[in-house]
């Protein structure tokens, strides 16, 4: 028997078709695909824990318009580079983050490439006075990097929409803590609400009020949207909810993009 033959027999036997469907089955575990209004979002896991992975946005046409890397995407913790594009596929904005804080140099573009914000962060905090300028060139005040999404009316206003709106709700227990995920998008329109992981370890009352809550929350008035260097930027949304004696308590709402 030939050296060659006995090669090609080893290889037969240490890569079995049952070991590539193993390893098939192994990586399509780790990849997630979601489809929103108008974006498609991408979740590549690089470990079996699903917290460190990368995630991609594209939109219908399957231009790549951001992409993000985590180091506990089940926290949201961000860490590594940042970068958004615009839809002709020049380069919006990049900065690093270090423990879901910006950390290092960020720079911004418009959409013809010339640059238009430069400043440098340690952990979230601007070290010194960044510049900024027009689209031709010239030098002009900088505006907040960063504009929160909001309810309109405020934090305020939207625990009294909620007592409103889930007057009629059934709590399993005297007082209950629920959080909501969602999906905000350019237009302020929440979509896609959904319960966090963690509720799929609750007790069966708790997780039917989660959804009876996703239900009742169908159909919000518009949001006013994050807006990241002067642009309407699609955005997740935590909204956590605190039940008491069948009545809402107190919420919260949040999700720091930057």
């Amino acid at each position: 028997m030939s050296s060659f033959y006995l090669i090609c027999l080893a290889g037969v036997l240490l890569v079995s078709p049952g070991d590539e469907t193993k390893k098939s089955r192994r990586l399509k575990k780790r990849f997630e695909r979601q489809e929103y209004l108008n974006s498609v979002q991408e979740i590549t896991y690089h470990d079996r824990w699903k917290k460190m992975a990368t995630v991609q946005t594209f939109d219908k046409a399957n231009r790549r318009l951001s992409e993000e890397h985590y180091r506990d995407y089940q926290q949201r913790i961000r860490h590594g580079r940042t970068r958004a594009w615009f839809p002709n596929g020049q380069l919006h904005w990049t900065c690093d983050f270090k423990d879901n804080h910006i950390n290092g140099a960020f720079f911004s573009y418009y959409e013809d490439g010339t640059l238009k914000r430069r400043e440098l962060y340690r952990l979230g905090q601007v070290r010194k006075g960044g510049e900024c300028f027009t689209p031709d060139g010239d030098p002009t005040p900088c505006q907040p990097l960063v504009q929160q999404a909001e309810f309109e009316g405020g934090p305020k206003k939207f625990v009294q929409f909620l007592r409103g709106r889930l007057q009629q709700l059934q709590s399993p227990e005297p007082s209950v803590f629920i959080t909501l995920e969602g999906s905000l998008s350019e237009n302020g329109i929440l979509y896609n609400l959904r319960p966090m992981a963690y509720i799929k370890n609750r007790p069966e009352p708790e997780q039917k009020l989660a959804r009876q809550l996703i239900e009742s929350l169908r159909d919000m008035p518009p949001w006013r949207p994050l807006v990241i260097d002067d642009k309407a930027t699609r955005s997740d949304l935590l909204i956590s909810i605190h039940l008491n004696g069948g009545r809402v308590y107190s919420a919260n709402y949040g999700y720091s993009t930057m």
